[in-house]
């Protein structure tokens, strides 16, 4: 197994430019973030606070800020990245989207087509996305974003919109495919249950320029993270007085 990716954040400076007579908005400014190696780090904070803008600058997409980003342990990590929409090709297969990001070999095949019965969707590798509930639209988005056996993966937002009972049984599938395939995770959300259901540590963010508040270790086990009581004591312990 590659050595697992440590990732290192410190963004003197990145702004929002004038738009339509409104300001210049500072989103960052002397913002510094470590992830160790395997972590699972939830970034929690309210909408349009800059989460997604951090992702983006991680991957690369966005290239516009004053600071670096570097990563230890893998200097050309191979980076996944799961958006709040699935961004499936419609005129695509479920199987032709996942082979997206992979060599046309038939080892590549196999990997996508195990990625498919690892998330419980053989069935549907001939079928175009627009077939798909929304639900099983983000598994094939899970599934691709593994295919390139990521060391580092972003999601943003990835179970928003769905019903609680799919929500959870997505969870449980990222879990289960991190067990098999770890990676070092930055999973962006604006609700506290999300984080402390899957994070080894979360990032409560506020402010502009945005700030760390709150850094918390989340060590519970697999059956307590389950429990709802349990989830809100811990809720009401550390993160109540931020976030609803």
């Amino acid at each position: 197994m590659a050595p697992m990716t440590e990732l290192e954040i410190e963004i003197r400076h990145k702004s929002y430019p004038s738009v339509g007579g409104a300001p210049m908005r500072r989103i960052f400014e002397e913002f510094h973030l470590a992830v160790e190696p395997g972590e699972f780090v939830c970034l929690l904070g309210p909408s349009g606070i800059g989460k997604t803008t951090l992702l983006n600058m991680i991957s690369g997409l966005d290239a516009d800020y004053h600071g670096r980003i570097a990563f230890h342990g893998a200097p050309d990590p191979r980076i996944g990245y799961v958006f709040q929409t699935p961004r499936l090709l419609p005129w695509r297969t479920v199987l032709q989207n996942i082979l997206l990001p992979l060599p046309s070999t038939e080892t590549a095949r196999k990997t996508a087509l195990g990625l498919l019965a690892g998330m419980g969707i053989s069935d549907t590798r001939d079928v175009y996305p627009e077939r798909l509930s929304l639900g099983m639209q983000r598994r094939v988005a899970l599934a691709r974003a593994f295919a390139i056996d990521p060391d580092i993966l972003l999601m943003d937002e990835p179970f928003v919109s769905l019903d609680e009972t799919t929500a959870d049984r997505l969870r449980d599938l990222l879990i289960g495919m991190l067990a098999q395939r770890p990676a070092t995770v930055v999973f962006v959300t604006h609700d506290s249950r999300d984080a402390i259901r899957m994070a080894s540590r979360i990032i409560v963010l506020s402010g502009s320029p945005v700030q760390i508040v709150k850094d918390i270790r989340v060590d519970l086990s697999h059956g307590e993270r389950q429990d709802k009581a349990t989830i809100e004591a811990f809720r009401g312990r550390y993160l109540a007085q931020s976030q609803p």
